[in-house]
């Protein structure tokens, strides 16, 4: 039986709690063993990057490389099957092999499979706005139930809050100046989605560490799902990155895409920075800071607001 990997058991533990997290965890081995049997699949090891789900890198009967994943709850299982489902009939998802009522599934495994960090300018902006176009296809089947962008954009301002008001950081935020960049965030997100005239199906997290590196293009995984303004799923794409790039640099490349709105997207980029900002990550915190501190944050204010 492979091992779990330690930050795996950190990352389960700490969102879910130590007796419910222990409960979780002492249970992983005898449901991997059913699935392996049920399934046919002869395991290889468990991924060390996941930090809501154990993902069991397998191989068919058949000799196909898959990945075997048990969600950290039926709700988030099903809905990462829908969405799989969707996408993968637009070559932008893994296929979904095989699935149970409890949220567990096997998915074909991207090969090469690396995480696509954005190094290389404007290619990987070209890139993006590519899977995105793959990822609001036409004629794709229907979504799963999903949460509202609001829900979702909400439970990342209240991490924001809540990391901005620890002491360990309080130095770092005062001059940052989080508090009122964190008011003014909030402000533009409830503007931003008042005005949202048309909605798209969402991945909700479609930041670089959940775009893996396919034989001929970029493959989504570890959707959210949402609804909502399709601007705010490449602004968190341009908010979350190390660089080279800057922010301004991000959005100027993507402001031709098809299906975004300059405008929108500069100010999903705000809303998103603003909440993504860490100190203790310098080069994500230094490219974040740069940017809201040039925003125009008075003009997305004027723009969306009350005529």
């Amino acid at each position: 039986m492979p091992a779990i990997p330690e930050r795996l058991e950190k990352a389960i533990l700490f969102l879910r709690g130590e007796q419910d997290g222990r409960r979780w965890l002492d249970a992983l081995p005898d449901r991997i063993a059913h699935y392996a049997r049920e399934w046919k699949l002869e395991l290889d090891r468990v991924a060390d990057s996941g930090a809501m789900s154990c993902c069991v890198y397998a191989t068919t009967a058949d000799g196909a490389d898959a990945v075997l994943k048990l969600p950290v709850d039926r709700e988030s299982g099903a809905t990462e099957i829908g969405l799989l489902e969707r996408w993968s009939a637009a070559g932008a998802a893994p296929e979904v092999l095989e699935h149970d009522e409890s949220g567990v599934f096997l998915m074909t495994r991207i090969v090469p499979g690396h995480t696509v960090w954005p190094t290389d300018g404007a290619a990987d902006s070209e890139k993006f706005g590519e899977l995105l176009l793959r990822l609001n296809a036409t004629d794709l089947p229907e979504p799963p139930v999903l949460k509202n962008l609001a829900d979702v954009s909400a439970m990342r301002i209240g991490w924001a809050r809540d990391r901005f008001a620890d002491p360990r950081y309080a130095e770092d935020m005062e001059a940052f100046g989080g508090d009122g960049h964190l008011a003014a965030a909030e402000r533009i997100l409830d503007l931003l989605l008042h005005t949202t005239t048309q909605s798209h199906v969402l991945h909700g997290d479609l930041q670089a560490k959940n775009i893996l590196q396919g034989p001929d293009h970029w493959h989504a995984i570890d959707p959210l799902g949402a609804v909502g303004d399709i601007n705010a799923e490449a602004g968190l794409w341009v908010a979350i990155q190390d660089g080279p790039a800057s922010i301004a640099d991000r959005l100027t490349q993507l402001y031709e895409h098809p299906l975004l709105d300059e405008s929108r997207l500069c100010a999903w980029t705000y809303v998103f920075a603003v909440a993504e900002y860490r100190s203790y990550l310098p080069p994500s915190a230094e490219r974040i800071a740069a940017f809201v501190s040039s925003a125009e944050v008075g003009e997305y204010i004027h723009r969306f607001g009350p005529a």
